[in-house]
């Protein structure tokens, strides 16, 4: 079962269930882990960024989670005319395009073999997809650090490399829509 934790919010404080299941959250990764317990609900609120939560619906542990966002893409120097044209679909001189981001991506790492990596990518992708619907885009992209067993996942859901960020050296992946 999916929920935005836009739902699980009644006035300024999320539900206590919803909350439980956020505090008993357990990821490999500690920057996925203290995203959703530190700053998810204030990116809610401050209309930054959607996060979507997914439980068991036997148990109704907090299995995984993702955010998303819109995001301003700026091309790297070195990137190809033809590829800033690709993703562009008009020109090949623009700086930045407009994007959908997949901020965060995340399962809970007790309870990993209740919910595939694949099952949780769906999910994202479903939401993703529904955004694009209404305001339109080409690509959602992804920043992620260069770990190959991270990368090769995202290679299997179709991304590729697209450039690294100059900012904060993650790896920029990207896939069409």
């Amino acid at each position: 079962m999916v929920i935005s934790l836009q739902e699980a919010i009644i006035g300024e404080e999320i539900t206590d269930s919803v909350s439980v299941a956020i505090a008993r959250f357990s990821c490999i990764d500690k920057d996925v882990e203290k995203f959703l317990k530190q700053k998810a609900f204030e990116y809610e609120k401050r209309d930054k960024s959607r996060t979507y939560l997914i439980f068991d619906e036997n148990d109704g542990n907090l299995l995984g989670y993702f955010s998303i966002s819109l995001k301003a893409l700026p091309f790297n120097e070195n990137l190809s005319k033809s590829k800033i044209k690709n993703i562009d679909g008009f020109s090949k001189d623009v700086k930045a395009v407009g994007i959908v981001l997949i901020g965060q991506f995340g399962k809970d790492s007790v309870l990993a073999k209740n919910i595939s990596g694949s099952e949780l990518f769906n999910a994202c992708m479903e939401r993703v997809k529904a955004a694009q619907r209404i305001i339109g885009g080409r690509f959602v992209m992804l920043e992620c650090q260069e770990i190959e067993a991270v990368m090769a996942f995202y290679k299997q859901n179709g991304f590729e490399h697209l450039q690294r960020d100059e900012n904060d050296g993650y790896l920029q992946m990207i896939r069409r829509l």
